[in-house]
């Protein structure tokens, strides 16, 4: 297949931002405009004509010479966008931004195209990051009231008729396998101390990301923060719309200016895509990669809570937990070259 542009010249590459300049040749536009011609024919009917049948002489004076060269450069410049960042080797961050600067029948095509890039990364010692947190003690002992509170809660669901009674051994037995109000305090504290375990692993996990992103440099593209800001304002406008909200009861809801809320919005953007390129460096860096039995697993489990889900959506979800757990045993020190790295250690002393 041929090159869909011709004369790419560099104008710039600077802040992890590369702009080229390039055109799309008339023989490249002349195909396409074939191929639009023969997709609007298709479709096309006159009086005397079948559909389809129309001649593409006279489908190309009824849709226009300009309809057609917009539709075959469309088509041309979405070649061209992937073919560049190909051909550049380019690691292309987010999406391009693309200006045609000349489109008249009869000449080529001139376009500019600006790339952001995935900027390098500086990691901190992520792992010695991961384990210190991860080994840190934190208390996850429940107290006599907190069971009291927890007992409350059940038996207003269960009993509410019951709920300022005092537990007895009968009541409990509503309640599940239990004999005594001493067994269903026993299993409920641990239970509470289960429920604490998992909050403070999920705690520490989200303090171990935020840590390593902290301490990693990394230079953000202006370009992709705008790309991200201009969706999340789209968004935002539109539930404000729907409920009926307008911004400027918003802002005085928020106590804050449309300034501190643009600030604000960004500086959660940034963050956002800062986090996701560590993220990404780090399992790039350790070759982090879902296995097919993993995924396999992953999406039976998915499928008995969402039975309704297709199995592309079922299968990118997996390979995203898949991923997410290899990281945190990462962090962790659970992965078990880490394991074994640390028996041979052992050995040596």
């Amino acid at each position: 297949m041929a090159q869909s542009y011709t004369k790419l010249k560099k104008l710039s590459d600077k802040n992890g931002e590369i702009e080229f300049q390039a055109e799309i040749s008339e023989a490249v536009l002349k195909e396409n405009i074939l191929a639009e011609l023969a997709h609007a024919a298709e479709e096309f009917s006159l009086p005397g004509f079948r559909k389809g049948k129309v001649p593409h002489d006279v489908v190309r004076e009824h849709v226009g010479e300009m309809e057609l060269l917009e539709g075959a450069a469309d088509e041309a410049l979405r070649d061209a966008m992937q073919e560049i960042a190909g051909d550049e080797k380019l690691d292309v961050l987010g999406r391009p931004q693309l200006i045609v600067t000349k489109l008249a029948p009869g000449n080529p095509v001139e376009f500019k195209i600006r790339y952001a890039i995935s900027p390098d990364v500086s990691l901190p010692d992520y792992k010695k990051i991961g384990r210190t947190i991860t080994e840190r003690k934190d208390a996850v002992e429940t107290t006599d009231k907190e069971i009291d509170e927890a007992v409350t809660r059940i038996q207003t669901m269960i009993a509410p008729d019951q709920k300022d009674a005092a537990l007895t051994d009968e009541m409990v037995k509503k309640f599940g396998p239990f004999n005594t109000v001493t067994d269903f305090r026993v299993e409920l504290k641990r239970n509470l101390e289960q429920e604490k375990e998992f909050h403070n692993k999920e705690t520490k996990r989200d303090e171990m990301i935020k840590e390593i992103v902290k301490n990693a440099k990394v230079k953000i593209p202006a370009m992709i923060v705008e790309q991200e800001h201009s969706e999340f304002v789209r968004d935002r406008d539109d539930q404000l719309a729907s409920a009926k909200l307008p911004f400027e009861e918003y802002l005085k809801q928020s106590g804050k200016t449309a300034e501190e809320v643009d600030k604000e919005e960004r500086r959660i953007i940034e963050d956002d895509i800062k986090t996701s390129i560590v993220i990404q460096a780090i399992r790039t860096k350790e070759q982090l990669a879902p296995e097919e039995r993993e995924i396999q697993i992953n999406i039976a489990q998915l499928k008995l809570r969402y039975p309704d889900r297709d199995e592309t959506t079922l299968r990118r979800t997996a390979q995203a937990l898949v991923l997410q757990e290899k990281l945190f045993a990462l962090l962790e020190g659970n992965t078990k070259k880490d394991d074994g790295e640390a028996a041979k250690k052992k050995e040596t002393k």
